[in-house]
């Protein structure tokens, strides 16, 4: 019986670096089409090395997500070399879900259809916000009317299952009703199947994080609003939390995250892409032009490696497990770990947070709220041995 793999694949080319982002990429310049031309064939080399040293016998390829940087910026012709170069390397007849991240500004719907012409069958957009002054604070190379004009296109439901949209909160300058109206515009949109809606968090070494203390940004009683906000919206268009940052209608969750979450084995191929296959661990260097060097001279391109032990596995677990509804099964942890979860010192806690209303017992799973998802990283300290 075949293994169920998930495969990421990094773009990491972008129009201009947003100022939050700490997410490997580099902004585009005059010699970008030579080295992304460069880079697909290392992509397809990558994914060949893999099949020669036997990583992939035996394998199936369950989902593909392709992120970055921003791939909607590759042009129809380099998307057609991807396709030739490395797509056609792979089993398509199993895969469940192949989404594509895609910018406002960079979308069309030619690209959509090449898209779907390849066997994609969910698109992500990375809006943020569709507050003009929030986006040019960010550094978006899009527009409110141009996010609104992508998402609004009819043909997206024609072509894909699923539409998904990626807004962040807690901008600086942000307000409770600024994020409403972004909500308000891109739930209205019938389409629209999951949002991803990530609290903002500020990174050493990007523009927000140099400037930190000159940033507007709301305080935390706010956050907690705006975070209560986005569930209410949702929950009002029939879409569900599943996630601390993740909503989707039912049957639209992403596959491909959960799979993640759940330690599944996972292939990343490009630069700086994170790859797993239990008890190991690796991640590729995040300098495009060593990439490409040493992926061409037929060697890994790896920056780091660990064997994940069961302690570490374990702490895992419990850190993920608290951020979505599936929580953390008992069953599933000692299968996994050899570890008892709920041990006697873990049970006082465990019992305080259920009567704090931060977490709930369902047969062998603790599953937390949606208030509970907020406060995942104090309870996954406290649980941790």
């Amino acid at each position: 019986m075949a293994t169920d793999y998930s495969i990421y694949i990094h773009i990491p080319f972008c129009v201009c670096k947003c100022r939050y982002c700490d997410f490997y990429s580099v902004p585009q310049s005059s010699d970008s089409f030579f080295l992304l031309d460069r880079y697909i064939d290392a992509l397809a080399k990558e994914w060949k090395f893999y099949e020669d040293n036997g990583i992939l016998e035996g394998v199936s390829v369950d989902t593909i997500y392709i992120g970055g940087g921003t791939p909607s910026m590759l042009c129809a012709d380099m998307w057609s070399k991807l396709d030739d170069a490395l797509f056609s390397r792979i089993d398509k007849t199993m895969i469940r879900e192949w989404s594509v991240e895609c910018n406002p500004d960079s979308f069309t719907i030619e690209k959509a259809r090449m898209y779907a012409d390849s066997g994609v069958t969910r698109l992500t957009f990375g809006v943020q916000s569709l507050n003009p002054k929030e986006l040019s604070i960010c550094g978006r190379a899009h527009s409110t009317d141009q996010a609104m004009r992508a998402l609004s296109d009819s043909r997206l439901f024609e072509l894909f299952n699923s539409i998904a949209v990626d807004i962040i909160y807690a901008l600086p300058g942000q307000t409770v009703n600024s994020l409403d109206n972004t909500l308000s515009c891109i739930l209205s949109i019938s389409h629209i199947s999951h949002l991803s809606a990530y609290e903002l968090t500020i990174a050493e070494g990007t523009p927000f994080g140099r400037h930190e203390k000159n940033l507007k940004l709301p305080d935390d009683d706010t956050v907690t609003e705006m975070y209560e906000l986005i569930g209410k919206r949702c929950a009002e268009r029939g879409i569900d939390q599943y996630e601390i940052s993740n909503y989707a209608r039912p049957g639209f969750e992403s596959i491909h995250n959960k799979a993640y979450w759940s330690h599944k084995p996972y292939i990343g191929l490009g630069a700086s892409a994170h790859s797993y296959i239990h008890p190991n661990r690796w991640s590729n260097i995040a300098d495009i032009e060593r990439y490409v060097s040493l992926i061409s001279a037929n060697k890994a391109a790896r920056d780091f490696e660990e064997i994940l032990d069961p302690l570490e596995l374990s702490r895992e677990m419990i850190f993920l497990g608290l951020r979505n509804i599936d929580g953390i099964d008992e069953n599933k942890y000692i299968d996994s770990t050899g570890l008892i979860f709920c041990t006697d010192n873990r049970q006082k806690y465990l019992q305080k947070f259920i009567d704090s209303g931060l977490l709930k017992k369902t047969l062998s799973k603790w599953i937390p709220t949606s208030k509970g998802m907020l406060f995942a990283d104090m309870m996954a300290r406290e649980l941790a041995e």
